[in-house]
């Protein structure tokens, strides 16, 4: 399944980012230093491959009012229609873009680098489009569905990996590019849940963001989940937030170039 979406391009676009929002933003420092932390799960899947859906994981947040964000890509959302939109209707969750088929963005350039990212954007939109027009969405009135965003609002970098050119299409295009603070190494096949808790509970720090996934490539992702979050929250004080909202709560902390950490993201 290489072929691409039914409209390559997004009908909707945002305004062009800020400076202050234009490089690769790997953290907040929330005003106030507010203890905010931001959750977030790839869900790659590559263009010979169709990967998975970790249900024990999202219904974990869903049960525990825990907020997150899901950064598909686009060729995911396509092979996981359904399981898309109920992630975009949630209102715990936001999704952000995650190219369209998980390629890295440092090798790519000019119209393959355009094709990745805004294949993505118009793949949700589609289906945003096919939400709205189902009956729950007629029900909940337009206002409702207002809040779900018509594109995604936030992007990330497979591996890590960009170059300057990425990261000026972004910025044109309106779409923030977000790393991240604190890595889980969760695709690590010796990787266990308490070891996945045991590096957020050391390495946290208010407005760090955290990376694990959710496609079936975590191993233990989804029973690390009550080793850390009630320590996070009832323990330490912590407030888990999308990633858009942590932006709105203070300064990203950004670098004008993409190098990777350590793990396989």
């Amino acid at each position: 399944d290489r072929h691409p979406p039914q409209r390559r391009e997004p009908m909707y676009q945002n305004a062009p980012l800020a400076k202050e929002l234009q490089g690769l933003i790997r953290s907040v420092n929330p005003a106030g230093n507010q203890k905010l932390v931001a959750l977030t799960f790839d869900l790659c899947e590559g263009r010979g491959e169709q990967t998975g859906y970790d249900a024990d994981l999202v219904n974990y947040l869903r049960t525990n009012h825990v907020k997150a964000t899901f950064f598909a890509g686009g060729k995911w959302m396509r092979s996981h229609p359904e399981k898309t939109m109920q992630l975009m209707v949630d209102p715990l969750f936001e999704i952000g873009n995650h190219t369209w088929t998980h390629r890295n963005l440092r090798v790519l350039h000019g119209p393959k680098m355009k094709e990745q990212i805004l294949w993505t954007q118009a793949q949700y939109e589609l289906l945003w489009e096919a939400l709205q027009a189902r009956p729950c969405a007629l029900k909940a009135g337009a206002k409702e569905f207002s809040k779900i965003p018509r594109i995604p609002l936030t992007f990330r970098f497979p591996y890590g990996a960009c170059n300057a050119e990425a990261l000026q299409m972004l910025a044109s295009y309106g779409v923030p590019a977000v790393q991240w603070t604190i890595i889980t190494a969760d695709p690590g096949k010796g990787r266990t849940a308490k070891g996945i808790a045991k590096t957020i509970l050391r390495k946290i720090q208010p407005g760090a963001i955290i990376v694990a996934h959710a496609n079936g490539r975590g191993y233990h992702t989804a029973q690390a989940l009550p080793l850390f979050i009630p320590k996070l929250r009832d323990e330490l004080g912590y407030q888990f937030v999308t990633v858009s909202e942590l932006l709105a709560y203070g300064k990203a902390v950004t670098v004008d170039t993409c190098s990777e950490q350590t793990g396989k993201n």
